[in-house]
């Protein structure tokens, strides 16, 4: 059944439309009382930030005269907000659509979906973990209940990716970066079969890690091996983790921020690294490369999946139920 038909035979419906409303009015009430600056960025892109884990649209750009340009929908609006960055905007936050493909299906997965994100310059990963914690405690002031379970916004539990492969899966650092013993590791529990290392992390990272982070306490988890944060800065009392975190709740991931690499040639570096191992070649943002050149400033940022926030206020265990014209609504199996 579509959404028109839904709204129409079951009026309690629009509750979470309501919900959703106020939700947005919460966030921007606090980035206000906070000091930042609401701007509005565009969807579409000539080129972008070569992430390898992303698929992305492409479509096409025509003007008046017939003549064609590539153009891409932005995955977030990160391109963006750093060029404003860079030209001296200071503190600024965007409630923005954003879109990825081959996102269709699952619980928690929409391809065009709504992106909370924000940056706070001359700030590190630390100060803006604390903005995250303000910010679901302005939304929550003291607990949290969602399918049956309660958490408190008043005691958070922080752990490192090292820890919480030590202490959720029995692997320590030596072990977590040795792929023929992490291979070893993995075919004694039956694990299928993986190409490379960073494979196989994420297979154990789903698996063992994930599942247990949100469960007892709102979870921060912290600082990610190199390979998986390439726009983040390298910690650098070691340089095979990057300064980021990501927040969860109840087993759901909600936040990912880190501290914002801010040296052009060794993002340049990074961008020629994931641009060979994209999934969809596409044009690389070298205007992003020369907004870092030009200088930009210390700063941290962090990006909240809005809709996940709406299915925990909701108590709602499927993104669908959140969003008013889900895509698999609008694009229905080919077999229905």
């Amino acid at each position: 059944m579509v959404t028109w038909q839904r709204l129409k035979q079951n009026p309690d419906l629009w509750q979470v439309v309501r919900q959703r409303a106020w939700l947005l009015e919460q966030i921007r009430q606090f980035f206000r009382q906070n000091g930042f600056l609401e701007v509005s960025t565009p969807r579409l892109a000539p080129s972008l930030i070569p992430e390898s884990y992303l698929h992305i649209f492409r479509t096409q750009l025509t003007d008046r005269q017939g003549r064609h340009w590539p153009a891409f929908l932005t995955p977030s609006p990160e391109l963006w907000h750093k060029k404003l960055l860079a030209a001296g905007a200071g503190n600024i936050f965007e409630i923005a659509r954003s879109y990825r493909n081959q996102d269709l299906g699952g619980h928690f997965h929409n391809p065009e979906f709504t992106l909370l994100e924000w940056y706070r310059v001359q700030a590190d990963y630390q100060q803006t973990m604390a903005d995250s914690q303000n910010l679901f405690r302005a939304i929550w002031p003291e607990t949290i209940t969602y399918q049956g379970k309660t958490l408190s916004l008043r005691r958070w539990q922080k752990i490192s990716v090292v820890q919480a492969f030590q202490k959720y899966a029995g692997i320590d650092l030596d072990l977590l970066f040795d792929f023929p013993g992490l291979q070893q590791w993995a075919q004694k529990r039956r694990y299928p079969a993986t190409k490379n290392w960073a494979e196989l992390y994420n297979l154990i990272y789903l698996q063992e890690i994930e599942p247990h982070l949100g469960q007892k306490q709102p979870t921060i988890i912290y600082d990610f091996p190199a390979e998986f944060a390439s726009l983040a800065k390298k910690n650098p009392k070691d340089p095979r983790f990057r300064r980021r975190f990501e927040i969860y709740l109840f087993g759901i991931e909600l936040a990912d921020g880190y501290d914002e690499l801010i040296n052009a040639q060794e993002q340049a570096q990074e961008f020629q690294r994931e641009s060979q191992q994209l999934p969809q070649p596409h044009p690389v943002d070298n205007d992003f490369l020369q907004a870092l050149k030009s200088g930009l400033p210390p700063c941290s940022g962090v990006a909240v999946g809005v809709d996940r926030l709406l299915m925990i206020l909701t108590n709602k265990t499927d993104i669908k139920d959140v969003l008013l014209f889900a895509a698999e609504e609008i694009f229905p199996h080919p077999n229905h």
